[in-house]
């Protein structure tokens, strides 16, 4: 059965108000973690036409339910699309409202808002693919790398981006005549930003810090050493620091919360406890923490029922 329908499309993009501007990244972190990867460029592609509306005053917004539902179901279609031009070398195009909707939209808006909305778009790409990178260390890297593929896919080539994001703590050269290789390029002692080390160190202590507050950052610190040193030592450096800690595409709001999205369907709740705590140090409100948990309850429901209804048919 299809799982994301444009009525369930609608429902997560508008039943939660508290989550106006990041319905989508939780989305996107549960539909990771259950392993429904197939539909996050479903919620690209309404994301990506949403902002259209979003640009629209109060008044030039009121749309009726049957062309949202017609404009959920292009996104749907719009993004199966796409991804079989991909497959075949075709340069993905941009996602555009439909001609049948431009009578909805002022034409002040439609010639003058353009780079306005094109910008916006840009964003929630880069954010749904921080979202997917983020979350290899909760969800696991073989749903981030099957995540990323399929969102480039259905991505449109204009928003695509070849450049590291986050400023590496090696530096490759090529003309080392002392390094040694590796599969990236010559490395030697010298290769070592240790700026960017110590950079990222005290970026992820304080993000640490602020998510477990009130010393249990240094009790949950002591169980990891306590179970096993090396726990605390890849957590510390390798996932803390350099990855979660990073805030120049998601906020550390936006980072709680989607950490969040990504846990609840994993049912570890001395994790989940602490980060929905942390979320609330890292500046959400209760309402958007209870909003978050809801949407990705309702998946799992949503889930639970396909997998029920499938079963059913097989019999």
């Amino acid at each position: 059965m299809t799982f994301l329908t444009a009525e369930r499309l609608l429902r997560l993009a508008y039943h939660y108000p508290r989550l106006q501007n990041t319905w989508f990244l939780v989305a996107i972190a549960a539909l990771l973690e259950l392993n429904l990867t197939e539909e996050i460029p479903i919620v690209l592609h309404f994301a990506l036409r949403q902002q259209l509306f979003e640009f629209c005053s109060d008044e030039e917004r009121v749309i009726s339910n049957e062309y949202m539902i017609k404009l959920a179901n292009d996104s749907i279609n719009s993004s199966e699309i796409c991804i079989k031009l991909y497959s075949t070398g075709v340069k993905v195009p941009d996602v555009l409202i439909p001609a049948t909707y431009y009578k909805l939209i002022p034409l002040t808006y439609k010639y003058t808002r353009g780079e306005d909305i094109k910008r916006k778009q840009r964003f929630i790409v880069k954010q749904m693919r921080d979202v997917i990178l983020k979350l290899s260390a909760l969800c696991g890297l073989p749903k981030s790398i099957n995540g990323l593929s399929i969102l480039k896919a259905a991505t449109p080539s204009t928003f695509w981006q070849e450049c590291n994001v986050r400023p590496s703590e090696v530096k490759i050269d090529s003309n080392d005549l002392n390094g040694a290789n590796t599969i990236d390029g010559l490395i030697s002692a010298n290769s070592i930003d240790t700026g960017r080390v110590k950079s990222n160190l005290l970026r992820g202590s304080t993000f640490w810090n602020t998510v477990y507050s009130n010393d249990i950052n240094k009790r949950i610190r002591n169980q990891m050493i306590d179970a096993y040193p090396d726990l605390w030592y890849y957590t510390y450096q390798h996932i803390y620091s350099p990855l979660l800690s990073f805030t120049e595409i998601l906020t550390a709001k936006k980072t709680s919360l989607i950490i969040i999205a990504g846990l609840i369907p994993q049912n570890v709740e001395p994790q989940l406890k602490g980060h929905l705590k942390g979320a609330l140090n890292n500046g959400a409100s209760k309402e958007e923490v209870a909003s978050t948990r809801e949407l990705v309850l309702e998946l799992c429901q949503w889930q639970k029922m396909n997998s029920d209804q499938d079963n059913v048919a097989k019999l």
